[in-house]
């Protein structure tokens, strides 16, 4: 994306690459220049780096411009001693921020108003992206951060996180669902309802929503949608009498990519559920055996600032209802002005149908970036920053959907076997077990019979019988047809 030359200086970075860094004795917040790497000492997993290959083969990159000096402290500590991908890290972050700020901070759109409400698809391998370990370290400093403000405020409302999957529309509204009298003659089936309409949930089983909004009567998919526009959610079967006014729920989802195309469907971008979501792909960057706990005066460093800033946002008032309103700087105007064609550009297939809201998203994200920074008026670096999102957000829909080897989930091992291989065709089975010094046996054979049935399959075997004695089982990659 190119930009306006007099802001060239906060575009700096958009073609960064992850790259390998010195090992570092302590933890710091790494410089904004400095491109993510390997900040633990520990090798970068090669399978998972960008090549120099065009845009579509390789996994996207995040620029660090994308991230707001706050942001990029929290996701330097949590990946300065693990597996967690920055974006990844950067993702649970936000969500958890919009979450905590509720309607308070406004952006008007011509008539409409918009709140910092985020649904974040999160895509990675299962069990290798680390998804689950991108929350740690964020949900600490948030818990901390949430403390310090019950103190400031001498109040006992906690932020609310459902962790414990979505199956149907009435349950999330039960969560937040608003109060109901009891009954005039019996002076029963009151309920006091729930104040708090904050509420984070994590799916970490994203399939499972899809499949269930497939289900005949499931309403789950409606009030996805409905949750995300901020609608008040009313009775939507005859069978649910539950409402609740003004809601505010973010969303974070985790499924792999594998899923996400087989489960998915083109109603499900075209009825608007899929392109409420943007799509962000992770991987493991480096590999860190021996992980270690980020030193307690860092969390509480990181807390007070953020504590701060949701002060700052809420003004007092974490049950607001658009009492702060982000505007954009006349400089802001004009960028937004001279890229919004860009922005704004059809694009054809299904990212088009994925990215419909990207303008939208845009906006929302750069009133995050300057509410965390605590400003209320929305600079051009905060664009450029929620642009970069929507980059990513669109290389990651074509490196997900993308053809070639992600169509195969292959884990690590497999693919290290299939290196093996492919550098060494003709090696017999007993050579390739002498790289690994005869320790990982079974793993090698498990590997060999995934990739020999694969279909198509990445190898085939031949029996040798030119040396006479026991014929010899030799491996060779497939040659592409």
């Amino acid at each position: 994306m190119k930009t306006p030359a007099q802001y060239e200086h906060l575009a700096a970075g958009l073609d960064a690459a992850i790259s390998q860094q010195p090992p570092r004795r302590t933890w710091e917040p790494m410089d904004e220049g400095e491109p993510w790497g390997d900040q633990a000492g520990a090798r970068i997993d090669a399978d998972d780096l960008p090549s120099d290959g065009p845009a579509p083969l390789a996994p996207p990159v995040m620029p660090q411009h994308a991230f707001p000096a706050l942001v990029r402290d929290v996701v330097s500590a949590a990946t300065y001693s693990s597996e967690a991908h920055p974006v990844a890290v950067a993702a649970n972050f936000l969500v958890l921020f919009c979450c905590f700020i509720g309607r308070t901070a406004f952006q008007r759109i011509g008539d409409a108003m918009i709140h910092a409400r985020l649904f974040l698809l999160v895509i990675g391998k299962s069990g290798k992206a680390r998804k689950g370990t991108a929350e740690h370290l964020v949900r600490l400093v948030f818990a901390l951060a949430d403390a310090a403000l019950r103190r400031r405020y001498e109040s006992q409302d906690r932020l609310r996180i459902h962790a414990g999957g979505l199956s149907s529309g009435e349950g999330v509204v039960h969560g937040i669902r608003d109060p109901v009298e009891p009954d005039e003659k019996t002076g029963k089936g009151g309920d006091p309802g729930v104040k708090d309409k904050r509420l984070m949930v994590i799916e970490s089983e994203f399939a499972n929503v899809l499949a269930q909004t497939k289900r005949e009567g499931n309403i789950l998919s409606a009030t996805i949608r409905n949750l995300w526009d901020g609608r008040d959610i009313e009775p939507l079967t005859k069978t649910s009498h539950m409402t609740c006014t003004r809601p505010h729920v973010v969303l974070i989802g985790h499924i792999t990519g594998h899923e996400l195309r087989e489960k998915s469907t083109e109603n499900d971008a075209a009825n608007g559920l899929l392109n409420r979501f943007i799509m962000l792909h992770v991987h493991r960057p480096k590999l860190v055996p021996l992980p270690e706990a980020t030193p307690s005066d860092v969390l509480e460093e990181l807390a007070e600032r953020l504590a701060d800033a949701i002060d700052y946002a809420i003004s007092g008032d974490p049950h607001g209802n658009n009492t702060r309103e982000a505007v954009l700087s006349p400089a802001a105007r004009d960028v937004w002005c001279e890229l919004y064609p860009q922005i704004t550009r059809d694009r054809e297939g299904l990212a088009g149908s994925l990215m419909a809201r990207s303008e939208v998203y845009a906006r929302m994200l750069a009133m995050v970036f300057a509410l965390i920074d605590r400003r209320d008026v929305i600079e051009p670096n905060d664009l450029f920053a929620a642009l970069a999102w929507v980059e990513y957000w669109r290389e990651s829909i074509d490196f997900i959907w993308r053809d070639g080897e992600e169509q195969t989930e292959l884990d690590d091992f497999t693919k290290e076997v299939l290196t093996q291989v492919n550098g060494r065709p003709g090696v017999k089975l007993s050579e390739l077990q002498d790289h690994w010094k005869r320790k990982r046996i079974p793993e090698v054979k498990a590997a060999l019979e995934t990739l020999l049935n694969l279909a198509p399959p990445l190898l085939e075997m031949k029996r040798d019988t030119s040396g006479g004695g026991r014929p010899a089982h030799r491996y060779y990659p497939v040659q592409p047809q």
